[in-house]
Protein backbone atom coordinates (compact mmCIF):
# COMPACT_ATOMS: atom_id res chain seq x y z
CA UNK A 1 0.00 0.00 0.00
CA UNK A 2 3.17 2.22 1.07
CA UNK A 3 4.55 1.70 -2.33
CA UNK A 4 1.56 2.51 -4.62
CA UNK A 5 0.86 5.34 -2.52
CA UNK A 6 4.78 6.50 -3.37
CA UNK A 7 4.33 5.91 -7.16
CA UNK A 8 1.17 7.38 -7.77
CA UNK A 9 2.82 10.72 -6.40
CA UNK A 10 5.59 10.17 -8.61
CA UNK A 11 3.59 9.75 -11.75
CA UNK A 12 0.92 13.35 -9.88
CA UNK A 13 4.78 14.78 -9.56
CA UNK A 14 6.17 14.05 -12.86
CA UNK A 15 2.74 14.81 -14.68
CA UNK A 16 2.60 17.87 -13.10
CA UNK A 17 6.62 18.72 -14.29
CA UNK A 18 5.66 17.58 -17.64
CA UNK A 19 2.71 20.06 -17.56
CA UNK A 20 4.61 22.85 -16.48
CA UNK A 21 7.67 22.26 -19.02
CA UNK A 22 5.15 22.70 -21.88
CA UNK A 23 3.93 25.40 -21.00
CA UNK A 24 7.30 27.17 -20.61
CA UNK A 25 8.10 25.96 -23.92
CA UNK A 26 4.58 27.60 -25.34
CA UNK A 27 5.33 31.09 -23.42
CA UNK A 28 8.60 30.63 -24.99
CA UNK A 29 7.21 29.91 -28.36
CA UNK A 30 4.48 32.86 -28.17
CA UNK A 31 7.35 35.42 -26.93
CA UNK A 32 9.58 34.56 -30.04
CA UNK A 33 6.78 34.71 -32.35
CA UNK A 34 6.13 38.01 -30.96
CA UNK A 35 9.53 39.14 -31.16
CA UNK A 36 9.94 37.94 -34.48
CA UNK A 37 6.28 40.10 -35.22
CA UNK A 38 7.62 43.23 -33.54
CA UNK A 39 10.90 43.48 -36.25
CA UNK A 40 8.99 42.93 -38.93
CA UNK A 41 6.73 45.50 -38.27
CA UNK A 42 9.55 47.95 -37.39
CA UNK A 43 11.42 46.81 -40.32
CA UNK A 44 8.30 47.76 -42.30
CA UNK A 45 8.22 51.04 -40.73
CA UNK A 46 11.91 52.12 -41.07
CA UNK A 47 11.15 50.91 -44.70
CA UNK A 48 8.37 53.15 -44.94
CA UNK A 49 9.59 56.15 -43.18
CA UNK A 50 13.73 56.14 -43.18
CA UNK A 51 14.19 56.84 -46.91
CA UNK A 52 12.08 59.26 -48.80
CA UNK A 53 9.04 58.53 -50.81
CA UNK A 54 11.12 59.51 -53.95
CA UNK A 55 13.23 56.66 -53.19
CA UNK A 56 10.84 53.87 -53.60
CA UNK A 57 8.71 55.42 -56.63
CA UNK A 58 12.25 55.71 -58.31
CA UNK A 59 13.31 52.09 -57.60
CA UNK A 60 9.49 50.60 -58.57
CA UNK A 61 10.34 52.66 -61.98
CA UNK A 62 13.38 51.60 -62.38
CA UNK A 63 12.04 47.71 -62.07
CA UNK A 64 9.63 48.47 -64.66
CA UNK A 65 12.24 50.16 -66.77
CA UNK A 66 14.89 47.35 -67.11
CA UNK A 67 12.36 44.82 -67.56
CA UNK A 68 10.95 46.69 -70.06
CA UNK A 69 14.16 47.45 -72.07
CA UNK A 70 15.22 44.09 -71.72
CA UNK A 71 12.28 41.95 -72.53
CA UNK A 72 10.56 43.64 -75.07
CA UNK A 73 12.77 46.28 -76.62
CA UNK A 74 9.82 49.00 -75.87
CA UNK A 75 11.82 52.73 -75.63
CA UNK A 76 11.43 54.14 -72.06
CA UNK A 77 9.26 57.24 -73.69
CA UNK A 78 6.42 54.31 -73.85
CA UNK A 79 5.94 54.43 -69.84
CA UNK A 80 4.02 57.44 -69.67
CA UNK A 81 0.73 58.01 -71.37
CA UNK A 82 1.19 60.01 -74.80
CA UNK A 83 -1.09 63.24 -75.15
CA UNK A 84 -4.28 61.82 -77.10
CA UNK A 85 -5.15 64.22 -79.88
CA UNK A 86 -8.70 63.75 -78.97
CA UNK A 87 -8.60 65.16 -75.57
CA UNK A 88 -11.48 66.02 -73.46
CA UNK A 89 -11.41 68.73 -71.33
CA UNK A 90 -13.85 68.87 -67.94
CA UNK A 91 -14.59 71.65 -65.16
CA UNK A 92 -11.95 72.02 -62.20
CA UNK A 93 -14.04 71.50 -59.30
CA UNK A 94 -14.19 74.11 -56.64
CA UNK A 95 -12.03 72.64 -54.35
CA UNK A 96 -8.79 72.21 -56.49
CA UNK A 97 -9.22 75.65 -57.79
CA UNK A 98 -7.04 76.94 -55.71
CA UNK A 99 -5.74 80.56 -55.04
CA UNK A 100 -5.09 81.34 -58.73
CA UNK A 101 -8.19 83.67 -58.91
CA UNK A 102 -7.39 85.66 -55.91
CA UNK A 103 -8.60 89.25 -55.61
CA UNK A 104 -11.85 91.68 -56.21
CA UNK A 105 -13.42 90.72 -59.52
CA UNK A 106 -11.47 91.86 -62.11
CA UNK A 107 -8.89 93.37 -60.31
CA UNK A 108 -7.09 89.96 -59.45
CA UNK A 109 -3.47 91.14 -57.95
CA UNK A 110 -1.69 87.43 -57.95
CA UNK A 111 -0.06 86.19 -55.21
CA UNK A 112 1.60 88.50 -52.95
CA UNK A 113 4.31 88.90 -50.38
CA UNK A 114 7.01 87.38 -53.75
CA UNK A 115 8.61 91.04 -54.04
CA UNK A 116 7.16 90.36 -57.48
CA UNK A 117 4.67 91.66 -59.97
CA UNK A 118 2.25 88.18 -60.27
CA UNK A 119 -1.02 89.53 -61.53
CA UNK A 120 0.02 87.10 -64.30
CA UNK A 121 -1.05 84.45 -62.61
CA UNK A 122 -4.65 85.52 -62.48
CA UNK A 123 -7.22 83.49 -64.25
CA UNK A 124 -8.21 85.40 -67.42
CA UNK A 125 -5.38 87.37 -67.45
CA UNK A 126 -4.07 88.20 -71.01
CA UNK A 127 -0.34 89.33 -72.25
CA UNK A 128 -1.69 92.56 -72.62
CA UNK A 129 -2.24 93.94 -69.33
CA UNK A 130 -5.33 96.00 -70.08
CA UNK A 131 -6.74 92.38 -71.76
CA UNK A 132 -8.88 89.86 -69.48
CA UNK A 133 -11.56 87.97 -69.32
CA UNK A 134 -14.12 89.28 -66.83
CA UNK A 135 -15.40 87.48 -63.96
CA UNK A 136 -18.75 88.03 -65.18
CA UNK A 137 -18.01 87.19 -68.89
CA UNK A 138 -19.57 83.59 -69.69
CA UNK A 139 -15.92 82.56 -71.34
CA UNK A 140 -14.47 82.98 -67.52
CA UNK A 141 -16.05 79.59 -66.02
CA UNK A 142 -14.70 77.99 -69.15
CA UNK A 143 -11.27 78.77 -68.39
CA UNK A 144 -11.86 76.48 -65.00
CA UNK A 145 -11.36 73.28 -67.29
CA UNK A 146 -8.49 70.61 -66.93
CA UNK A 147 -7.63 67.73 -69.52
CA UNK A 148 -9.79 64.05 -69.16
CA UNK A 149 -6.61 61.92 -69.13
CA UNK A 150 -5.85 59.52 -66.59
CA UNK A 151 -1.89 59.44 -65.87
CA UNK A 152 -1.20 63.11 -66.68
CA UNK A 153 1.28 64.35 -65.24
CA UNK A 154 1.55 67.52 -63.16
CA UNK A 155 4.49 69.94 -62.46
CA UNK A 156 5.04 68.57 -58.79
CA UNK A 157 5.25 65.15 -60.31
CA UNK A 158 7.08 65.97 -63.03
CA UNK A 159 9.47 67.62 -60.83
CA UNK A 160 10.60 64.09 -59.43
CA UNK A 161 11.49 63.48 -62.59
CA UNK A 162 13.52 66.29 -63.10
CA UNK A 163 15.00 66.03 -59.44
CA UNK A 164 16.30 62.26 -60.89
CA UNK A 165 17.72 63.68 -64.12
CA UNK A 166 19.30 66.39 -62.06
CA UNK A 167 21.16 64.31 -59.84
CA UNK A 168 22.11 61.16 -62.51
CA UNK A 169 24.09 64.41 -64.46
CA UNK A 170 25.67 64.75 -60.81
CA UNK A 171 26.85 61.41 -60.52
CA UNK A 172 28.36 61.12 -64.42
CA UNK A 173 30.15 64.47 -63.84
CA UNK A 174 33.49 62.78 -62.48
CA UNK A 175 33.33 60.59 -65.61
CA UNK A 176 33.23 63.19 -68.04
CA UNK A 177 35.04 66.33 -66.78
CA UNK A 178 35.15 68.91 -69.64
CA UNK A 179 34.34 71.96 -67.52
CA UNK A 180 37.18 74.69 -67.94
CA UNK A 181 38.65 73.72 -64.42
CA UNK A 182 41.76 72.19 -63.53
CA UNK A 183 42.31 68.48 -63.94
CA UNK A 184 42.50 67.13 -60.55
CA UNK A 185 39.79 69.00 -59.39
CA UNK A 186 36.15 67.39 -58.79
CA UNK A 187 33.78 69.31 -61.46
CA UNK A 188 31.05 71.67 -59.54
CA UNK A 189 28.03 70.10 -58.21
CA UNK A 190 25.33 70.25 -60.41
CA UNK A 191 22.58 71.07 -57.58
CA UNK A 192 19.74 73.57 -59.36
CA UNK A 193 16.67 72.34 -62.02
CA UNK A 194 16.51 74.10 -65.02
CA UNK A 195 13.07 74.75 -67.14
CA UNK A 196 14.87 76.85 -70.27
CA UNK A 197 12.23 78.02 -72.62
CA UNK A 198 13.25 79.22 -75.71
CA UNK A 199 11.36 80.83 -78.56
CA UNK A 200 8.37 83.14 -79.05
CA UNK A 201 6.08 85.25 -76.93
CA UNK A 202 4.35 81.80 -76.87
CA UNK A 203 7.33 80.35 -75.51
CA UNK A 204 7.30 82.94 -72.95
CA UNK A 205 4.09 82.19 -71.92
CA UNK A 206 4.54 78.87 -70.99
CA UNK A 207 7.72 80.28 -68.84
CA UNK A 208 5.11 82.48 -66.92
CA UNK A 209 2.87 79.64 -66.38
CA UNK A 210 6.12 77.54 -64.37
CA UNK A 211 6.65 80.74 -62.70
CA UNK A 212 3.07 80.56 -61.40
CA UNK A 213 3.01 77.24 -60.45
CA UNK A 214 5.85 77.08 -58.56
CA UNK A 215 4.65 79.79 -56.38
CA UNK A 216 1.73 78.00 -56.01
CA UNK A 217 3.39 74.76 -54.84
CA UNK A 218 5.28 76.87 -51.93
CA UNK A 219 8.18 78.02 -54.17
CA UNK A 220 9.92 81.30 -52.57
CA UNK A 221 11.58 83.55 -54.96
CA UNK A 222 15.00 85.02 -52.95
CA UNK A 223 15.86 87.60 -55.49
CA UNK A 224 13.10 89.40 -56.55
CA UNK A 225 14.70 91.92 -58.15
CA UNK A 226 16.09 89.30 -61.05
CA UNK A 227 12.46 87.76 -61.54
CA UNK A 228 10.51 90.00 -63.40
CA UNK A 229 6.92 89.12 -64.98
CA UNK A 230 5.49 92.25 -64.90
CA UNK A 231 4.14 94.72 -67.43
CA UNK A 232 7.50 95.21 -70.14
CA UNK A 233 6.41 97.12 -73.28
CA UNK A 234 3.06 96.63 -72.83
CA UNK A 235 2.99 92.99 -72.36
CA UNK A 236 3.62 90.59 -69.53
CA UNK A 237 6.32 88.24 -69.41
CA UNK A 238 9.33 86.44 -68.18
CA UNK A 239 12.51 88.79 -69.56
CA UNK A 240 15.59 86.48 -67.91
CA UNK A 241 16.13 84.16 -65.04
CA UNK A 242 13.72 83.55 -62.04
CA UNK A 243 15.13 81.42 -59.06
CA UNK A 244 13.28 79.67 -56.86
CA UNK A 245 14.03 77.89 -53.75
CA UNK A 246 12.05 75.50 -51.34
CA UNK A 247 12.60 74.44 -47.77
CA UNK A 248 9.68 71.68 -48.09
CA UNK A 249 10.20 70.01 -51.28
CA UNK A 250 12.57 67.44 -51.65
CA UNK A 251 12.25 67.33 -55.30
CA UNK A 252 14.12 70.30 -56.46
CA UNK A 253 14.82 72.19 -53.85
CA UNK A 254 16.61 74.88 -56.08
CA UNK A 255 14.46 76.12 -59.89
CA UNK A 256 15.70 77.87 -62.60
CA UNK A 257 12.61 79.12 -65.16
CA UNK A 258 14.52 80.62 -68.10
CA UNK A 259 13.15 82.32 -70.98
CA UNK A 260 15.52 83.47 -74.15
CA UNK A 261 14.10 84.68 -77.37
CA UNK A 262 14.97 82.62 -80.10
CA UNK A 263 17.63 84.12 -81.69
CA UNK A 264 19.27 85.17 -77.85
CA UNK A 265 23.22 83.95 -78.10
CA UNK A 266 24.82 82.08 -74.85
CA UNK A 267 27.82 81.64 -73.40
CA UNK A 268 28.84 78.08 -73.44
CA UNK A 269 30.64 77.99 -70.37
CA UNK A 270 27.88 79.51 -67.83
CA UNK A 271 25.90 77.43 -65.55
CA UNK A 272 27.44 74.60 -65.16
CA UNK A 273 25.75 74.06 -61.47
CA UNK A 274 22.43 73.24 -63.44
CA UNK A 275 20.53 70.63 -65.64
CA UNK A 276 17.32 69.75 -67.36
CA UNK A 277 15.35 70.48 -70.17
CA UNK A 278 15.66 73.58 -72.86
CA UNK A 279 12.44 73.63 -74.12
CA UNK A 280 12.27 75.40 -77.88
CA UNK A 281 9.26 76.00 -80.59
CA UNK A 282 8.48 78.53 -83.08
CA UNK A 283 6.07 78.64 -85.53
CA UNK A 284 3.05 81.11 -85.68
CA UNK A 285 5.41 83.57 -87.52
CA UNK A 286 5.88 81.16 -90.15
CA UNK A 287 2.93 81.04 -92.69
CA UNK A 288 4.02 78.30 -95.01
CA UNK A 289 5.49 75.10 -94.35
CA UNK A 290 8.07 76.51 -96.99
CA UNK A 291 9.16 79.11 -94.45
CA UNK A 292 9.14 76.89 -91.44
CA UNK A 293 11.79 74.70 -93.09
CA UNK A 294 13.69 77.61 -93.80
CA UNK A 295 13.17 78.62 -90.22
CA UNK A 296 14.54 75.34 -88.38
CA UNK A 297 17.31 74.95 -91.08
CA UNK A 298 18.91 78.67 -90.52
CA UNK A 299 17.83 79.60 -86.60
CA UNK A 300 16.68 76.27 -85.01
CA UNK A 301 20.32 74.14 -86.67
CA UNK A 302 22.46 77.06 -85.01
CA UNK A 303 21.46 77.55 -82.16
CA UNK A 304 21.12 73.61 -81.79
CA UNK A 305 24.73 73.59 -82.27
CA UNK A 306 25.32 76.07 -79.78
CA UNK A 307 24.98 74.33 -77.09
CA UNK A 308 27.33 71.43 -78.14
CA UNK A 309 30.02 74.07 -77.11
CA UNK A 310 28.72 74.16 -73.42
CA UNK A 311 30.36 72.40 -70.66
CA UNK A 312 28.81 69.24 -70.24
CA UNK A 313 26.09 69.95 -72.78
CA UNK A 314 24.70 67.00 -71.89
CA UNK A 315 23.55 68.40 -68.73
CA UNK A 316 20.59 69.03 -71.20
CA UNK A 317 17.72 67.37 -72.84
CA UNK A 318 16.95 69.64 -75.64
CA UNK A 319 12.70 69.41 -76.41
CA UNK A 320 10.92 70.37 -79.21
CA UNK A 321 7.03 72.03 -78.07
CA UNK A 322 4.41 72.23 -80.69
CA UNK A 323 2.88 75.55 -80.57
CA UNK A 324 -0.87 76.04 -79.55
CA UNK A 325 -3.52 75.70 -82.43
CA UNK A 326 -4.64 79.54 -83.43
CA UNK A 327 -8.56 79.92 -83.44
CA UNK A 328 -9.03 82.72 -85.81
CA UNK A 329 -12.43 82.16 -87.93
CA UNK A 330 -10.58 81.18 -90.94
CA UNK A 331 -10.86 77.96 -93.07
CA UNK A 332 -8.13 76.41 -91.12
CA UNK A 333 -7.38 78.69 -87.97
CA UNK A 334 -4.52 80.40 -88.76
CA UNK A 335 -4.53 83.96 -89.61
CA UNK A 336 -4.99 83.99 -93.20
CA UNK A 337 -5.92 87.79 -93.29
CA UNK A 338 -8.91 87.21 -91.10
CA UNK A 339 -10.73 90.33 -90.50
CA UNK A 340 -12.90 89.54 -87.68
CA UNK A 341 -11.82 90.48 -84.00
CA UNK A 342 -13.86 87.20 -82.35
CA UNK A 343 -12.06 83.88 -82.16
CA UNK A 344 -14.18 80.87 -82.49
CA UNK A 345 -13.89 77.07 -83.59
CA UNK A 346 -12.18 76.60 -87.19
CA UNK A 347 -13.47 72.78 -86.87
CA UNK A 348 -10.44 72.31 -89.53
CA UNK A 349 -6.92 73.15 -88.21
CA UNK A 350 -3.42 73.04 -90.30
CA UNK A 351 -0.88 71.80 -87.92
CA UNK A 352 1.60 72.46 -90.71
CA UNK A 353 4.42 73.88 -89.02
CA UNK A 354 4.68 71.32 -85.76
CA UNK A 355 4.76 68.79 -89.03
CA UNK A 356 7.17 70.23 -90.88
CA UNK A 357 9.28 71.02 -87.97
CA UNK A 358 9.21 67.16 -87.44
CA UNK A 359 9.89 66.10 -90.77
CA UNK A 360 13.02 68.16 -90.21
CA UNK A 361 14.07 67.04 -87.24
CA UNK A 362 13.45 63.45 -88.31
CA UNK A 363 15.40 63.82 -91.99
CA UNK A 364 18.25 65.06 -89.65
CA UNK A 365 18.64 62.27 -87.56
CA UNK A 366 18.36 64.75 -84.96
CA UNK A 367 16.73 62.89 -81.89
CA UNK A 368 15.08 64.78 -79.55
CA UNK A 369 11.58 64.54 -77.42
CA UNK A 370 8.38 66.12 -79.29
CA UNK A 371 6.10 68.06 -75.97
CA UNK A 372 2.65 67.38 -78.19
CA UNK A 373 -0.16 69.30 -77.47
CA UNK A 374 -1.71 71.25 -80.66
CA UNK A 375 -4.65 68.56 -80.87
CA UNK A 376 -5.45 68.72 -77.61
CA UNK A 377 -5.79 72.16 -77.11
CA UNK A 378 -8.45 72.86 -80.42
CA UNK A 379 -11.08 72.88 -78.22
CA UNK A 380 -9.86 76.07 -76.41
CA UNK A 381 -11.05 78.92 -78.29
CA UNK A 382 -12.59 80.36 -75.53
CA UNK A 383 -9.62 81.47 -74.05
CA UNK A 384 -8.54 84.56 -76.09
CA UNK A 385 -9.17 87.93 -75.40
CA UNK A 386 -12.74 89.15 -76.29
CA UNK A 387 -12.75 91.25 -79.26
CA UNK A 388 -9.02 92.03 -79.32
CA UNK A 389 -8.32 90.01 -82.74
CA UNK A 390 -5.47 88.19 -81.01
CA UNK A 391 -6.46 84.55 -81.71
CA UNK A 392 -2.80 83.45 -81.13
CA UNK A 393 -2.33 84.28 -77.56
CA UNK A 394 -4.16 82.62 -74.85
CA UNK A 395 -5.10 84.09 -71.68
CA UNK A 396 -3.85 82.24 -68.37
CA UNK A 397 -5.39 79.07 -66.93
CA UNK A 398 -2.79 76.88 -65.00
CA UNK A 399 -4.30 73.96 -65.87
CA UNK A 400 -3.41 73.74 -69.49
CA UNK A 401 -0.11 73.80 -68.99
CA UNK A 402 -0.37 70.40 -67.46
CA UNK A 403 -0.14 69.19 -71.60
CA UNK A 404 3.52 71.20 -71.33
CA UNK A 405 4.77 69.40 -67.74
CA UNK A 406 3.72 65.63 -69.06
CA UNK A 407 5.66 66.33 -71.68
CA UNK A 408 8.78 67.35 -70.34
CA UNK A 409 8.46 64.54 -67.44
CA UNK A 410 7.87 61.89 -70.88
CA UNK A 411 11.27 63.95 -72.21
CA UNK A 412 13.13 63.25 -69.18
CA UNK A 413 11.85 59.61 -68.92
CA UNK A 414 12.79 59.22 -72.59
CA UNK A 415 16.68 60.38 -71.74
CA UNK A 416 17.15 58.94 -68.26
CA UNK A 417 18.89 55.58 -68.33
CA UNK A 418 18.41 54.04 -64.59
Amino acid sequence: AGYMLWYHEQIHTNFSTTLQTMRLLMLMLLGAAAVVASFLLLYSLHETTAAPLYIHRLQTVMFKDQEVVHNDDISLCKILAPIPDNLSWIPVPFDERGDFSLGRPNHCQGPTGMGVDLKRCCVGQCRHPRHFIRRDNSAFEGLFVKPDMEGLVSMDTMLEYLHYFVQQKNLERGNNNTDNIHSNEQPPIIDTCVLWFIGDSLSQDQADAAVCKLINLGYEIPKPQACSIDEHRGQYGLRGTCEFTSQTSQYCPKVRVRYDWHDAKFHPLNRIDEAGPVIYNWGVWSNSPEKQLEWMEGFFRTLYNDFSKFSRPDRYDFMWREHEPQHFITKDGTYGGAVTKECGDAGVYKNYRNEAAIDFLQRNNIQIPVIKSFNALRPLHGFHTPGSGDCTHYCFSPWRFDLTWHGVAQGLRCRTRL
